[in-house]
Order: structure tokens, then sequence, then C-alpha cells
């Protein structure tokens, strides 16, 4: 069945000397694998530097149920980001973001249009902003754990100032191990819990603290979510941003 659909691409895998298999999370079918001829041909419709990362994308598709992978008739990137791809701490926060996804959206045809077009939108938003991004990557985490049904609880308090990873709440007298936040580090995860983007993008948070929390936040996500590994990109995304 002939459909069309947005996209936005996750990675992309050599399968041939010409072809290539997308990872794409679509707002119609979830996560689903494309098969690509051609791609690196000279007269090739479809280009490389139309699947790099995070590249938001209008398609049309063969689409088939119960199909591991589907094909691709046309695509275009639409809107066209014009820093993302360019701009190297944008690049790397896109490279850190696409890791993210791929490894958060386990489930082929795993659909939700909301936590689509959150994650649409954010992509725009760290396209165009011009200020800085540094608070950008744990914002982005804790913003995409409510679509994945595990948003920490807004219960910060003085009588519960630290934050529990495993049950992801704010309690008492937490001990000092890698599965709780304390201290600083509670403070700042809500403000990032609280605030909007505009707010936090101009909220000062020290790199340490920063770098530590994201740290966490990953943590977070592995006992969330089953088969999350590591991440490659943040000891990359920390020099980048720091």
């Amino acid at each position: 069945m002939l459909e069309k659909c947005r996209g936005i691409v996750l990675s992309t895998v050599n399968y041939s000397e010409n072809s290539v298999v997308l990872k794409c999370y679509t707002d119609k079918y979830g996560l689903q694998s494309y098969m690509i001829n051609g791609v690196k041909g000279k007269k090739a419709a479809i280009k490389p530097s139309h699947l790099m990362p995070l590249s938001l994308l209008e398609m049309e598709v063969y689409h088939q149920q119960n199909k591991n992978i589907q094909r691709i008739k046309e695509l275009k990137c639409v809107p066209i980001l014009n820093q993302l791809h360019f701009d190297l701490h944008k690049s790397t926060l896109a490279l850190f973001m696409a890791e993210l996804l791929g490894k958060s959206l386990r489930e082929e045809a795993q659909l939700d249009v909301q936590m689509f077009g959150f994650v649409f939108n954010s992509i725009q938003i760290a396209d165009l902003t011009e200020g800085s991004l540094r608070n950008f990557p744990v914002y982005f985490m804790v913003q995409l754990s409510k679509y994945l049904g595990f948003f920490p609880k807004t219960n910060y308090s003085a009588q519960t100032p630290d934050f529990s990873l495993n049950e992801g709440m704010f309690i008492a007298n937490a001990p000092n191990t890698q599965d709780f936040c304390k201290g600083e580090m509670a403070f700042a995860l809500n403000k990032f819990i609280q605030m909007n983007y505009e707010e936090i993008q101009h909220e000062i948070i020290s790199a340490q603290v920063r770098r530590e929390l994201l740290h966490k936040m990953i943590r977070y996500f592995q006992i969330h979510l089953m088969l999350f590994s590591d991440l490659k990109s943040p000891s990359i995304l920390h020099e980048v941003l720091s």
C-alpha cells in the first residue's frame, strides 16, 4: 500500500555497495526500517545528505503489515534544517539525540503521535536556537521520559530533597549511591522537571553538575527501559558543550 508519512532519521546501515537500510521514526507507523537502493550513485534521487541523523522527512512509502523492511518511493527533507548538521555543537547534539532515540524506541511499529510531535518540534528548536544548548541534552531526556512512561514525579520539597532513580520520585535521606541524586544535582533536576525550554535555556548550572546529571539520566533510562545499553556520544557531547 502506498502511503504518505513524515519521518525522523535515526541511523543508516550499509547494506551493499550502493544501498543502505534507513532506521526511521514515523508519525504513522512508529519505528520502521527502509531499504534504499542506489543511494550512493551520482544520479540517485535519495542522497546520503538526505539521511543525516535527525533529518526531518516527508515520504511516500510502500507499507506492508508484518514486513521487517519497507521501501520508499519518494523522500524529501521538509522542513530543511539549516544549522543542525553543519554547526559542530549542534551536529554533536544531533548524534546524541539520534542515539538516545534509537535505543529508547525499541518496538517496531511503536506509534505515539504526541511523542513524534515532541521529538519533531525539539529537533526544530535545536536547529533554530541561537543561544547556548548546554542544558538541552538533559532537558530533552527529562521531557522524553514523559512519553516513555517514567517522567519523574514533581514532589521535590525540603522534606524530600533527594531523587530515587528506581522510584522516579524525590525522597528523604537517600544513600550516596549511583541510583540517587542528592544536593545540588537533585535541585537542578527539579528545575529540568518544572521549567519549560525557554526558562531552562537561561538557567545557570555548573558544567560538573550538568555532566553528572546527564549520566544520572542515562542510568535512569537504563533502569526503566529494557535493553537500554550505554550511549557512546555523551563523552564527545561533554567536550563540545562544556
